[in-house]
């Protein structure tokens, strides 16, 4: 009977799961320069047949290792005919998050109970950072699936041993060469030294540790390195200074330029913000905290620490710093906060975080639907669906069904069911109608319809050049140039893009200069298309 209830509860886990990340993927369209980048790359591979180090917008090298790429491409050969879409360029996101959370249910169900384990993955999936990653096109969330999914492998190494510790060191060291593929080397540094300090913290001895990881981060980069190699070969000194630069440089404070530079308390704000609504019972359970400080560390405990305090510390050091560069903390993070919810059963303290939610997912599917017909400061939604009707109406349902106790009050199983409708309901209803006006698609079709069939399509400027969704939306057919000087010989028909309203003058009389869109969507700036006419 146990096993039909663990049955039971994982799949309703993974069947909730499924329904917040996956069915939502391709109904918003790429605004912003961070998907299309990524995406753009696995089109040019499959445009191309190079899966090595292949050139986008005529002559962009990929930032990052292959990894996130060659999933994409994979899946878009296989069930999409060859073709890079919204949904196909999300989905390695959105399966690694369910992985790893699949992953972290496995992990702490024999530790700590199912309904634990259910709680714990649910307050996982339903933060907002961790949200976001899993349903955009980026690298961070293939990254940290491999990452967590090896600790959560080398946490059973000291409670076995023989072959089934062989296995798992094997299974380990795949997962963090898929993570160096990803990002690099510190997808397998970041992980050895989580593990490395619980295994001392758990009474190893030093060195032995040390050369465990050691080898074992070694092994990992050892496939890596032959793309890397692979990739010099193909790319030259040019590869080689990006990706010195993007490993290097990115944690040493060496940058030729200035990236996402914030001070030290960035990751702690970022990491509060991220891990909101739940932050919320966190803070109103301030006085069970200092109970809990008290009470002797379990294993998962003390891996779950040594995890967020090594990952936070860690990303303390680069001046460079993002929201996602913490992800790998999360999973570990909700179990804390899994952990507090359960020392607060049957207390007034859920019961009250209860109410903020429910009042919450009342208020803001009506603030939506006002919108909708009555913008606010030149802000408006897209017309949407008779099927987004329905989710906007979903956390209303679920908040009054809380209310009225027909989810119970004691634990906080009415909040997670709250949260993910309000979530099922932004991914499928209010994202898409906000942000499908701010997208480059339109302006795309426009540049496509100038330049017809055979025209050449230009980007003015180098890769910090803001034309990631445009070109993206244009099968990869644009190409960068210095200046407009450069394409005086184009043929007629040609397109010229800028992302500003500068440098404009040295065009000749044979182009016609038209504003395209007050805003692109890269750049959030106006851009000017020029034509050829003769």
């Amino acid at each position: 009977m146990k096993r039909v209830v663990y049955f039971n509860t994982a799949f309703i886990v993974f069947l909730g799961l499924v329904i917040l990340y996956v069915p939502w993927l391709g109904e918003t369209l790429f605004y912003s320069k961070g998907e299309p980048r990524e995406a753009v790359v696995a089109m040019s591979m499959l445009q191309s047949g190079d899966w090595i180090l292949p050139v986008s917008c005529g002559s962009d090298i990929p930032y990052k290792p292959p990894f996130l790429a060659w999933i994409i491409a994979c899946l878009a050969w296989v069930f999409n005919g060859g073709v890079v879409n919204e949904f196909i360029a999300r989905l390695p996101s959105a399966l690694a998050a369910i992985g790893v959370l699949m992953a972290g249910y496995a992990w702490i169900k024999p530790i700590r109970g199912e309904q634990f384990a259910a709680f714990m993955t649910m307050i996982t999936a339903t933060s907002i950072e961790f949200y976001r990653a899993a349903t955009a096109c980026r690298v961070d969330m293939v990254l940290t699936a491999c990452m967590v999914g090896a600790i959560y492998l080398l946490f059973e190494v000291r409670a076995h041993k023989g072959m089934d510790n062989f296995w798992r060191y094997a299974v380990a060291t795949l997962l963090l060469t898929c993570a160096v593929l990803t990002k690099g080397p510190i997808g397998a540094f970041l992980p050895c030294l989580v593990v490395g300090f619980y295994f001392v913290f758990r009474g190893d001895r030093v060195f032995p540790t040390l050369g465990r990881m050691a080898a074992l981060c070694f092994a990992s980069c050892v496939i890596p390195a032959i793309w890397y190699y692979s990739a010099w070969l193909e790319g030259g000194d040019r590869f080689v200074a990006l990706a010195w630069e993007e490993n290097f440089g990115r944690l040493t404070g060496t940058m030729s330029y200035e990236s996402h530079v914030k001070p030290f308390w960035y990751n702690f704000i970022t990491i509060i913000v991220g891990m909101l609504p739940w932050t919320v019972l966190v803070l109103m359970a301030t006085g069970a905290l200092r109970r809990m400080v008290q009470m002797p560390f379990k294993p998962a405990g003390l891996l779950s620490v040594t995890a967020v305090v090594v990952v936070i510390a860690f990303y303390c050091i680069p001046s460079s710093k993002r929201s996602v560069y913490l992800l790998p903390a999360y999973p570990f993070m909700a179990y804390g906060v899994a952990s507090i919810a359960e020392t607060l059963v049957q207390t007034r303290i859920n019961s009250a975080f209860g109410r903020v939610i429910a009042i919450l997912a009342i208020a803001a599917p009506c603030v939506a639907v006002a919108t909708m017909f009555a913008p606010v400061g030149g802000f408006s939604f897209t017309a949407i669906g008779w099927w987004a009707w329905l989710l906007l109406a979903l956390p209303i349902v679920a908040a009054v069904g809380w209310l009225v106790q027909a989810l119970p009050r004691g634990t906080i199983l009415g909040p997670v069911v709250i949260i993910w409708a309000m979530l099922v309901c932004y991914g499928g209803a209010v994202m898409p109608a906000a942000l499908n006006p701010l997208s480059s698609k339109e302006d795309a079709a426009l540049i496509s319809a100038a330049a017809g069939r055979t025209g050449r399509i230009y980007t003015v400027g180098g890769p910090e050049s803001p034309t990631y969704s445009l070109n993206f939306y244009l099968d990869n057919r644009m190409e960068r140039i210095a200046s407009p000087a450069e394409a005086a010989k184009a043929p007629r028909g040609s397109v010229i893009v800028f992302a500003t309203r500068s440098d404009t003058v040295s065009l000749s009389p044979d182009y016609r200069l038209t504003l395209l869109t007050e805003r692109l969507a890269d750049s959030r700036k106006p851009a000017l298309m020029a034509v050829k006419v003769r």
